[in-house]
């Protein structure tokens, strides 16, 4: 591939070479490597030099600030915990935050939210078990719902202030939830 990029650029103009240098971003690196090299050998280094500094300056900025991302903690955002909370219950959601907690080595806390979400879920959990209503059973489940948002804005707050962090994937919460789900429908089924 480099040697067609090398035979492509031997054909082209200089305004064609000054214009992949003047707009790298719109270009493959490669192409952009071969321009300057085909510039060079064409008597153009004092041209395409500061092009090709400052396009290893953005490199190694672009690089630095990979690194910084990479650097940053995996938390689950507050939008899958509200919804975890909802579809699995607080304890999910609890475990969740709890996580995060823990990530940023706040382990008061992170006890803290995993009591809160046990006691809201198992409180719930009982008083649905009362009932036969389905109207009832509508309102608590809104309440579970609302469990989510109990869970971030009660517990959010002790997050540090100018907290930057990646979203953690959500797949492999979703597939133990989903797995402790089953599994308690089959208990209660059977019972």
């Amino acid at each position: 591939m480099e040697n067609e990029f090398k035979e492509r650029m031997s054909n082209a103009s200089d305004k064609e070479l000054f214009d992949i240098l003047n707009n790298k971003g719109s270009y493959q690196e490669i192409a952009f490597n071969s321009a300057i090299k085909e510039l060079n050998k064409r008597g153009f280094t004092e041209e395409t030099t500061p092009a090709l500094i400052e396009y290893e300056e953005n490199k190694q900025k672009e690089k630095m600030e990979l690194e910084r991302q990479q650097s940053l903690p995996e938390l689950y955002s507050q939008k899958s915990i509200v919804i975890f909370s909802a579809f699995f219950t607080a304890i999910c959601g609890a475990i969740m935050m709890a996580e995060n907690f823990r990530k940023l080595g706040n382990k008061e806390k992170s006890n803290s939210v995993l009591i809160f979400g046990f006691v809201y879920a198992l409180s719930l959990m009982f008083l649905i078990s009362l009932t036969d209503l389905n109207m009832i059973r509508l309102a608590l489940q809104i309440g579970a719902f609302i469990g989510g948002f109990v869970l971030i804005f009660r517990f959010e707050k002790f997050y540090p202030s100018d907290l930057e962090h990646r979203n953690k994937p959500i797949w492999k919460i979703l597939i133990y939830a989903l797995l402790i789900s089953l599994s308690l429908i089959a208990i209660s089924t059977t019972i």
